[in-house]
This record gives structure tokens, sequence and C-alpha cells, in this order.
């Protein structure tokens, strides 16, 4: 019975937000405030972590890439000799 009252309060509190659109108003920082030095300095913020971000999700892929490409290598003839007298003998049949 809980989650059902907590479901329908925070649907009522959205639709209050959503009925009242003045009372959504950003913080001084956001909007220029009196210092004019603030927002340059927010969007050198805002740049930093979303370059952050990329550089995560490019390294990220680099190394996946760098994987797939050794995985496709094929071995050298020392390793292969090696694995072969390693490896059990499959069956022929299927």
């Amino acid at each position: 019975m809980k989650p059902k009252i907590a479901h329908l309060a925070a649907s009522g509190a959205a639709m209050a937000l959503a009925a009242m659109p003045c009372a959504a108003r950003a913080c001084d920082a956001c909007m220029g405030g009196k210092d004019p030095n603030i927002r340059p300095a927010i969007n050198g913020a805002i740049f930093f972590m979303l370059g952050m971000v990329t550089l995560m999700s490019a390294g990220v892929g680099f190394f996946m890439r760098y994987l797939a490409m050794r995985a496709n290598v094929p071995l050298a003839p020392h390793e292969e000799l090696v694995q072969m007298m390693t490896m059990p003998e499959r069956p022929n049949h299927v």
C-alpha cells in the first residue's frame, strides 16, 4: 500500500510543478548573476566535463578495437605448434 501512496504523491508533486512553470527558475549563477566572470567559468566547466566523457568513451572504444584486432591475428608458428601438441584431437564425425 505504501508504494502506491508514494507513487501518487510523486505524481501529484510533478503535476503541481507542471502547472506552475513560473516556479521553475534557474539560480543566479546559471542566469548570469551579478558577476560577469561566472558565465565563462561555468561554460568552461561544462565543456571540460563533456570532454572528459568523450575522452573516456573514446578510450573504451579504442581498447575494444584493439582487442578485436588482436583476437583476429593468426598465431605465430611456434605457438601454433604448441597448441596443436597440447590440444586433444577431435573426432572426425560431426
